[in-house]
């Protein structure tokens, strides 16, 4: 992207539209990078926290 936003200032406007365009482009492609990493992220913590209950209850009941 900074590459794309350097060379800018040697292009004409339509060339400047299509990397004014490409640019929007990765920025919506690392937006939605980082919103599937939160995700994945959130799961991961849920996920945890569903083994430790599991363990917990199995201790529980081990102890029965």
């Amino acid at each position: 992207m900074n590459e794309l936003q350097r060379d800018m200032q040697y292009q004409v406007n339509e060339e400047k539209a299509d990397t004014e365009s490409k640019i929007a482009m990765k920025k919506d492609a690392i937006q939605s990078s980082d919103e599937s990493i939160q995700l994945y992220k959130d799961e991961q913590k849920s996920l945890q926290e569903k083994l430790q209950k599991l363990n917990e209850k199995q201790q529980d009941l081990a102890m029965k």
